[in-house]
């Protein structure tokens, strides 16, 4: 996925974690174009995983005077990104090409159904055929 997407996507999302990963990808994307001299329009998300970080140890008190050692977990987000290749770049442009197709396709428009007469046609022409027959005697 391309980093300018995973921002775009990360913003729009309503999770807890959206925030700091976009701090990550954000920043991975600055200290590639400043420290490696990478494109960052051309840059794409390889990786993205997390991992165990250092534990805080904290005090834990318990009855009679006794304490223990409560450990508050970390953890350590890690995203790699590289440059893409020239058939990576067509590749993903012939799939966004493809998707504003799907996205902006004209559905077809929704015809309403025949109305289900209620009396069977058979009922009626014997109501028709009566009245005549009762019309000319």
């Amino acid at each position: 996925m391309r980093v300018e997407d995973a921002l775009l996507q990360l913003q729009v999302t309503v999770k807890r974690a959206a925030k700091t990963l976009y701090q990550v990808i954000h920043s991975a994307r600055a200290n590639a174009a400043h420290n490696h001299g990478l494109d960052a329009d051309k840059l794409i998300v390889e990786e993205a995983f997390v991992g165990k970080g250092l534990y805080l140890k904290r005090l834990s008190y318990h009855a009679k005077g006794r304490c223990g050692v409560r450990e508050r977990p970390r953890c350590r987000l890690t995203v790699v990104v590289r440059e893409a290749t020239a058939e990576e770049e067509a590749k993903i442009a012939k799939l966004r090409v493809m998707n504003y197709k799907k996205l902006t396709r004209k559905e077809k428009q929704l015809m309403p159904h025949r109305l289900i007469e209620v009396s069977p046609k058979w009922a009626r022409k014997r109501k028709e055929e009566e009245e005549e027959a009762g019309a000319s005697a």
